[in-house]
């Protein structure tokens, strides 16, 4: 069996302790030393190069319903993309 030694992201302590689940189901933890809650959930979000692709697709004259059906996102995170990038 392997050991998992969790770590604070904050203080960086190995002291932490099992506080329970998210709504989602992944553990959540509590560090003894700064009382810092935080969970074992994977990082959230798309990478950049994902971003460019979709990006791209709008540029070339694709519907903004079109690029959210094709890549399956939803048309408020592009609206968000499109924002970010100046191009709204």
């Amino acid at each position: 069996m392997v050991a998992l030694i969790v770590t604070c992201p904050d203080c960086h302590s190995e002291d932490v302790i099992r506080f329970g689940k998210t709504a989602s189901g992944f553990a959540r933890f509590r560090c003894k030393a700064c009382g810092r809650t935080f969970s074992d959930a994977p990082e959230r979000g798309h990478d950049e190069p994902f971003k460019a692709r979709v990006l791209a697709a709008y540029e070339e004259r694709m519907s903004m319903r079109g690029v959210a059906r094709t890549f399956r996102i939803s048309r408020n995170t592009l609206v968000k993309w499109l924002q970010e990038k100046g191009g709204a």
